[in-house]
């Protein structure tokens, strides 16, 4: 799944992929929120799920975005 998440962070971006790793922040990247927001959502589309808003906040690296979506599925 990390794999599937840095690649749309990757074309979201422009950065490429083995640049990227599970703990690359991405406020470090200059993501602005309309980029952050672009990959929430094409990361949502592309693994069918679906983030709470009160998660957003807790989201700075594609392995917080896995971990959520471990969490959620195993709810």
């Amino acid at each position: 799944m990390i794999e599937k998440i840095l690649e749309i962070i990757s074309t979201r971006t422009g950065i490429p992929s083995s640049a990227l790793n599970a703990d690359t922040n991405l406020f470090e990247l200059d993501v602005d929120s309309y980029d952050f927001i672009s990959i929430i959502m094409d990361i949502e589309y592309s693994l069918n799920v679906k983030f709470d808003d009160d998660e957003l906040v807790e989201l700075r690296t594609p392995n917080d975005i896995q971990e959520i979506i471990i969490k959620n599925f195993a709810k």
